[in-house]
């Protein structure tokens, strides 16, 4: 469990069967048992490790390639990359969500794989991704030919949450490093970041209410610390250890 689950999930899981075991010794429907069988285990937080997302220049790449070899799941791909919507919201975008109008799209809704059903959003409120003209473009292409009411193509891979093998073969195929599907909405976070968007806009684009989730993604784009070292100049200039050899050998 401890390698697919977060210490916070596990922790709840562990407060859980203590609760349920301390209730049930206490009150006899238990027997045979004097304490909990999760009493005493610690747990050790896990070492954080950088995120694999890509480059402005591997997004790029990545793209350019997918169309080019007309992946199908191109349009799927490059609104990922151009809205950072997570994978249910994207499933479950339909066309009376995108306002060509306003040049937004509205995010109110999520699919969920396990219950096999649309919901509401994983945070449980909804919220507007600005659409910029490659989005707006892509998604005419992909009005006029659409017949159905998602904005995206339907494929059973994705209807089965096999989003991220199908990503990572096409990567593997392209010379790209392999990243999980749900990286591309990193990959638009830190993006915009560095290009200077205000965190507070970036927060409530891709929906985060939670402060440690956007200071991460702030570590990540290294917008906090650009530029911060630029005042060390200590290293001495060529001409300064040219001048020092001259008066070393006396040459005039």
């Amino acid at each position: 469990m401890s390698e697919e689950k977060s210490i916070s999930f596990i922790k709840k899981v562990k407060n859980t069967v203590n609760v349920i075991y301390n209730y049930g010794i206490e009150e006899g429907l238990i027997l045979g048992v004097h304490q909990s069988p999760v009493y005493g285990i610690k747990l050790h937080q896990r070492k954080e490790k950088v995120p694999d997302i890509f480059s402005l220049e591997e997004i790029k790449k990545f793209l350019y390639e997918a169309r080019r070899l007309d992946n199908p799941w191109y349009p799927i791909w490059a609104t990922a990359l151009l809205t950072g919507m997570r994978n249910g919201e994207l499933y479950a975008l339909e066309w009376d969500d995108v306002d060509f109008e306003n040049n937004i799209v509205r995010v109110s809704k999520s699919f969920n794989k396990r219950m096999n059903k649309t919901k509401e959003t994983k945070g449980g409120y909804w919220r507007h991704v600005p659409m910029s003209p490659e989005l707006r473009n892509l998604f005419l292409t992909l009005r006029s030919s659409s017949t159905i009411k998602f904005v995206l193509p339907r494929f059973r891979e994705w209807q089965r949450g096999n989003q991220s093998p199908v990503l990572k073969t096409f990567l593997f195929g392209i010379g790209l490093p392999k990243i999980k599907f749900h990286a591309l909405r990193a990959c638009f976070a830190t993006q915009l970041l560095a290009k200077g968007t205000p965190p507070a806009i970036v927060m409530k684009i891709c929906g985060w209410r939670d402060l440690k989730t956007m200071e991460f993604y702030i570590r990540v784009a290294g917008v906090d610390e650009k530029g911060a070292t630029d005042c060390l100049k200590v290293l001495p200039s060529e001409a300064e250890v040219l001048e020092n050899v001259v008066n070393l050998f006396g040459v005039n």
